[in-house]
């Protein structure tokens, strides 16, 4: 026998909310077949003094790899040239600079156990929906990557929808 819990609430709770902004986010479009060079140069990174905020990847359709890669903008720019020569240049891939943005994130009870928070998240957002860049719901935590001044606009409405318990 099995047993699955769902946990549900009209109104989600959340510890609150926290914002970086002047961040680069990077964006790369990886062919399949190169994905070990990646791993490498990315560990290269995590373990010198370049770290970034938040990685996050996708296989597409085509089963490349899109890569979202977010560090703060001085770092930027010394980020990406370890990349770069650990990477070698190769037919499609393909790279993305947005900068500056802005990180909202926030963390919760159970998010992980709860059906329906990244609907309930895009349903707050509803009139700022085409401002995401990027989001990515991890378990406990959501990142949500927006341009430059948007953090705010957003920042009230998931204030309206969520519950922060005092």
């Amino acid at each position: 026998m099995e047993t699955v819990a769902m946990y549900w609430e009209p109104r989600i709770k959340t510890y609150g909310f926290q914002v970086v902004k002047g961040l680069a986010l990077y964006r790369y479009l990886i062919p399949v077949n190169q994905s070990n060079h990646w791993e490498h140069a990315l560990e290269c990174i995590e373990n010198g003094p370049n770290r970034f905020h938040l990685i996050c990847g996708q296989l597409n359709e085509s089963l490349d790899l899109s890569l979202l890669l977010l560090c703060g903008p001085d770092r930027g720019r010394s980020f990406s040239r370890p990349i770069e020569a650990e990477m070698p240049i190769v037919e499609g891939c393909r790279r993305q600079v947005i900068t500056p943005v802005e990180l909202l994130f926030f963390q919760g009870p159970h998010f992980g156990d709860r059906f329906g928070v990244a609907d309930f998240t895009y349903c707050a957002l509803k009139d700022h929906a085409n401002a995401l860049l990027a989001a990515v719901f991890s378990c406990a935590s959501i990142y949500l990557v927006l341009p430059e001044g948007a953090a705010g606009g957003v920042l009230d409405q998931l204030n309206a929808a969520f519950n922060i318990p005092s």
